[in-house]
């Protein structure tokens, strides 16, 4: 048998890694998951947010033509898309930030990354993934059961401190340059993701519907910012029907 080329690309979320997306596509074999830069062995970033772009499109099996992308994997997704939307036909981004216009916003998300960069390099990954854990964008994730929790602590655990702060520093929201235009233009077919109990990325959502509104809007109700930690089989139930269905503008809730 020959092999499988991969059609579809998987980028995970920061402290993340490819294996995440185990528990949403057991069966992988036409998806390609990565661990992005600073991420478990993969290397660290060294260029600036658009050098590690193109690194990772350069990188592409020439077989990828879909992208799925949640958070931080969702802002690289849409990275990749404004440097080459023709090499995608379509992309569903989940709970993920298109990049800060205002220039005041973005210094003061640089300023924000920095405090948990140099609590990574000062105290190292046992106190970051302390206080990174109590942040109120995770709030839901207390309903889930303790084994669950313990799996992604024990990731999130096994990252290199100084891989995470190099991330932060390249790859973070204050880096990344804006991608609203490039979204606008963009002639493939877009999904958009979000929980239904993550307030902040609703909003974010209906400003991407309001400057896009081909784009279908997903919502997974009862559920915060990581659809792939809290609700996997329904996540993968909405991608699942985000390539297949009509590309008609819609929001769709899913309970």
């Amino acid at each position: 048998m020959s092999p499988v080329e991969p059609r579809c690309l998987l980028l995970h979320g920061f402290t993340g890694s490819g294996a995440d997306w185990s528990s949403v596509f057991p069966e992988d074999r036409e998806r390609l998951a990565l661990d992005l830069p600073g991420h478990l062995t993969s290397p660290d970033p060294t260029g600036d947010y658009l050098d590690e772009i193109r690194a990772l499109l350069d990188t592409l099996p020439a077989s990828i033509d879909r992208i799925i992308g949640y958070s931080l994997g969702g802002r690289i997704a849409l990275s990749l898309i404004q440097l080459a939307p023709e090499r995608f036909r379509s992309a569903a981004i989940i709970s993920a930030h298109p990049g800060l216009l205002d220039p005041a916003l973005r210094e003061q998300r640089r300023l924000a990354d920095q405090v948990w960069i140099d609590l990574l390099r000062d105290q190292g990954i046992d106190a970051f993934v302390a206080a990174w854990e109590h942040q109120p964008l995770f709030r839901t994730q207390a309903r889930l059961a303790p084994e669950i929790l313990a799996r992604q602590r024990a990731q999130r655990l096994s990252q290199r401190p100084e891989g995470l702060a190099r991330a932060l520093e390249r790859l973070g929201l204050g880096e990344m340059p804006s991608t609203w235009e490039a979204l606008a233009r963009y002639q493939g077919r877009l999904d958009w993701i979000i929980g239904g109990e993550d307030t902040r990325f609703q909003a974010i959502a209906h400003e991407v519907l309001a400057h896009r509104p081909a784009t279908r809007l997903h919502v997974l109700e009862d559920v915060g910012h990581n659809p792939l930690l809290e609700a996997p089989e329904r996540l993968r139930t909405c991608l699942e029907h985000a390539k297949t269905s009509p590309s008609n503008a819609l929001r769709i809730s899913i309970a």
